[in-house]
């Protein structure tokens, strides 16, 4: 049997992992199930790792304080996945890395050179960058023997139109790479390959998802395709998230430096790490708390939340021409019908009706039957898409980087 892939997917708060036999992989035309799958989620309570075997109950233990750090979490659960559990050791790490600049724009094979390429993109995802890599270089000295392999955020938007990925600023800063770039990729990818089966024809139209978790993005799609998104050069753009502030008037920024005498470092670390949900409702960035909080400030940043992903859907809309059908994923996405009615309830003149029932019980399908756009919650799943992306990068001719 050949060694499995494991597809690590490190975020600002969680490490994802799913295993994947490689026979399976190929040739797919569908998103594959793993053997195994889990998380390891880090809360101000502790460090848990949740998995489950495909088709098993879903299992947790206590790993040991790693403090955050991703690479000492990835060396752990190498060692723990084959001690515990018996597994053989993985041939081919796939990592979610969620920039690629404007070079890498497909999954490819990371030596020495790609690694330090994907290294001076840490500032324009600081939350991610450095995390991802840490993840790969942890993984290349478990496993000397594997191949590492990187899947970018950004990869799914390299085909925009140049009025969707250029800014209106001199050329010359255009062409050193300053654009728009959008993330969440992996996400979308993986929904535009579930939405034939689950809309038929309608999946070739016009088709808004909306990815809700903390981070957020929407993308418009048509012909399966990212035709436009929220992000832009940075993770900083478009929705209201967690901790971060979404879109902002560049003149905020000029006025802190230059009136407020505001260093640079003090403006990132309060726009990644101090704003969104956070910031406005000055208790949590967690939409679970701030649902279940009866705070002024919470319902507050609740309501912003929800009046971004409108109004991000309404642009996307008329930027692709319609809306055929609205995805809801993401954490938020998938599991707060709370907010999936509220933004319904707001696009309702679009022709979005809401069939309560389904949206309370968290059905796949949403929309009632007189709406004239289907809408649906459909789980996303990254790991596999980065799996399928693997495979292809490791077959005979693809060259590193």
């Amino acid at each position: 049997m050949d060694a499995p892939l494991l597809s690590l997917n490190a975020g600002s708060s969680s490490l994802k992992f799913a295993l994947f036999d490689t026979a399976g992989l190929r040739d797919a035309d569908h998103l594959p199930t793993a053997r195994l799958r889990g998380e390891i989620d880090r809360r101000d309570t502790g460090t848990t790792l949740r998995y489950a075997a495909a088709g098993e109950a879903e299992r947790s233990v206590e790993p040991p304080a790693l403090r955050g750090d991703i690479g000492a979490e990835t060396t752990w659960l190498l060692e723990w996945l084959q001690r515990e559990l018996g597994l053989a050791a993985p041939g081919v790490v796939a990592h979610r890395i969620v920039h690629g600049g404007l070079k890498h724009t497909r999954a490819v094979r990371i030596d020495a050179r790609v690694e330090a390429e994907l290294r001076r993109l840490t500032s324009l995802a600081p939350l991610h960058q450095g995390p991802g890599l840490q993840g790969v270089r942890a993984a290349r000295q478990a496993l000397p023997g594997a191949i590492q392999v990187a899947c970018f955020d950004t990869a799914f938007h390299a085909g925009h139109e140049d009025s969707e990925r250029r800014y209106a600023i001199p050329r010359r800063w255009h062409d050193r790479g300053y654009q728009r770039y959008g993330f969440h990729g992996l996400s979308f990818d993986a929904i535009s390959r579930r939405l034939p089966a689950l809309l038929g024809h309608r999946a070739q139209g016009c088709v808004v998802v909306a990815h809700l978790g903390s981070g957020a993005s929407v993308c418009g799609m048509r012909g399966l395709r990212s035709v436009c998104t929220s992000m832009g050069f940075t993770a900083l753009d478009g929705l209201v998230m967690s901790t971060r502030c979404g879109s902002l008037d560049p003149g905020l920024l000029l006025r802190w430096v230059e009136h407020d005498g505001l260093r640079p470092k003090q403006i990132s670390d309060m726009l990644y790490h101090e704003s969104g949900l956070l910031g406005v409702s000055e208790t949590s960035g967690d939409m679970r708390e701030l649902l279940a909080s009866g705070d002024a400030r919470a319902r507050q940043a609740v309501d912003l939340f929800v009046a971004s992903v409108v109004r991000h859907v309404g642009a996307t809309a008329a930027t692709i021409g319609g809306l055929d059908a609205l995805v809801f994923t993401g954490g938020i996405g998938t599991h707060q019908p709370a907010v999936r009615a509220a933004v319904a309830q707001r696009l309702g003149w679009m022709g979005v009706e809401l069939d309560a029932a389904a949206n309370a019980a968290g059905a796949l399908l949403l929309s009632g039957c007189g709406s004239r756009v289907a809408v649906l919650a459909v789980p996303t799943d990254e790991e596999a898409v980065m799996a399928l992306q693997a495979v292809q990068a490791c077959e005979p001719g693809e060259e590193s980087g």
